[in-house]
């Protein structure tokens, strides 16, 4: 009886096991838990000390607070050299502007702006979101002048953890058209393929009256000058691949009466498929025009009257 006495005293004598103090944590919620600062707390590590920091911030924890805290709640640690700290990590991901614009555009045309505008918001910077969560935008209190294009709306972020980032924005919607770009640079005369256009979205103001080129419309084409990537192509930037060039032979064809006829001739022009040249034939100095059809072929239409070359007769 007299051991189990002493056993039990020497085990009363022994201290309870220390806390550990946490160097770092990445936080998962919202709030901040004892158990993000100390580890070996037993039974207590869920006590709930504060609001944790905004998503993809940190707050840093130094020997003094948690000290005081330690002993607010029990905790069996102290500091030993006074530096000692703990940085709390929140992880968090960027709202992407595109996410911001499509609520804005849906709200402002419903406020009147036009539907093919584009949302412009100078110096945007991307709220932060807890990691892994599925954001809610709503946006409210827009107001839309619409000669300027100007306006101003607040958005406000559910992120489903608490933290509700509300935005108070102002830009302007300006009008858009699709057009494409190139992917590299290319020389002049290069026919586009698929792998040498890209689509855009271009400002109608800066194209200046010009007509767009969407990548459908622009393959097959040519480049008619020296065009940057990332400049919108246009109706002027590009030509019809030249399948017939000045001073080529070139076989004339002519249909009519149900009789196919054919003569050579010398293309006084260059053209592409579909595009009226000048041919003269050789012999009788006649010039005729006809549709470009293929690779040095033309077609004469039936009734063409031939034209006298007058460089020539002189």
């Amino acid at each position: 009886m007299r051991a189990i006495i002493a056993v039990a005293c020497c085990l009363s004598a022994i201290p309870a096991r220390a806390a550990v103090l946490r160097p770092y944590t990445e936080l998962t919620s919202g709030t901040v838990r004892l158990g993000d600062l100390f580890d070996q707390l037993g039974d207590t590590p869920d006590r709930v000390l504060g609001q944790a920091p905004a998503p993809g911030e940190k707050i840093t924890v130094e020997a003094p607070q948690l000290a005081a805290i330690a002993r607010d709640f029990g905790v069996d640690w102290r500091p030993q050299s006074g530096s000692e700290r703990s940085v709390l990590q929140r992880p968090g991901q960027a709202i992407s502007a595109s996410l911001v614009t499509d609520c804005l555009l849906t709200a402002l045309r419903a406020a009147g702006a036009p539907p093919d505008g584009d949302v412009v918001l100078p110096n945007f910077t991307p709220p932060m979101i807890g990691t892994g969560a599925t954001p809610k935008l709503q946006a409210s209190q827009v107001s839309y002048d619409l000669p300027s294009g100007r306006f101003s709306a607040i958005v406000t972020i559910q992120d489903g953890e608490g933290d509700v980032p509300t935005l108070r924005l102002s830009g302007q919607i300006v009008a858009m058209r699709d057009a494409s770009t190139l992917v590299h640079r290319l020389p002049i005369g290069a026919v586009l393929t698929a792998e040498d256009v890209a689509p855009m979205r271009a400002r109608a103001a800066a194209l200046q009256g010009a007509i767009p080129l969407t990548p459908q419309q622009a393959i097959g084409m040519a480049i008619k000058h020296e065009i940057s990537p990332g400049q919108p192509l246009t109706k002027g930037d590009l030509m019809r691949p030249i399948m017939v060039a000045r001073g080529a032979t070139v076989h004339m064809t002519l249909d009519t009466s149900g009789i196919a006829l054919t003569a050579m001739g010398v293309a006084l022009e260059s053209g592409g498929i579909g595009e009226n040249v000048r041919v003269q034939n050789p012999t009788s100095h006649a010039v005729v025009v006809g549709e470009v059809t293929g690779a040095n072929t033309v077609r004469v239409a039936p009734g063409t009257l031939p034209q006298l070359n007058l460089a020539t007769s002189q």
